[in-house]
């Protein structure tokens, strides 16, 4: 069994004493490209102020080719979540980046689905539970 994440996680916080800062969160492969990629929030979150695809040395954000956004879903374990991505592959210099406000969601997902459509069955997530807000 491998416990190795298989995602590069990269989180700027803020400054959590402002409650306007934004928190940034980039995520990419360890090595290789990754398409058909999906982020999973919780559906009640309503902090979510913009996402897309960020490439190493550039500053600017932008919208992926072939987005794919759900509606709320019902997961296995009974969370409700939305699913948000694109097809447009992810690598080792271009990230997936979300920007939110704070407090953060007290959980976050990310995985890549077998086909264009669907959900990811395999997710690799975070938690801010101890965030302060």
């Amino acid at each position: 069994m491998n416990n190795q994440p298989v995602y590069n996680w990269e989180i700027d916080h803020g400054d959590p004493n402002d409650k306007n800062s934004k928190i940034i969160i980039s995520v990419k492969p360890h090595s290789g490209l990754i398409s058909k990629w999906r982020i999973i929030l919780p559906a009640d979150y309503e902090g979510l102020s913009d996402w897309g695809i960020i490439e190493d040395g550039e500053t600017e954000l932008r919208k992926p080719r072939g987005i794919f956004e759900t509606g709320k879903i019902q997961l296995q374990d009974g969370q409700v979540v939305i699913v948000i991505g694109a097809l447009e592959a992810v690598s080792k210099t271009k990230a997936a980046r979300l920007i939110l406000n704070t407090p953060p969601p007290h959980f976050l997902g990310f995985g890549f689905s077998e086909d264009d459509a669907t959900a990811p069955t395999n997710i690799e997530g975070i938690s801010f539970e101890d965030h302060p807000h």
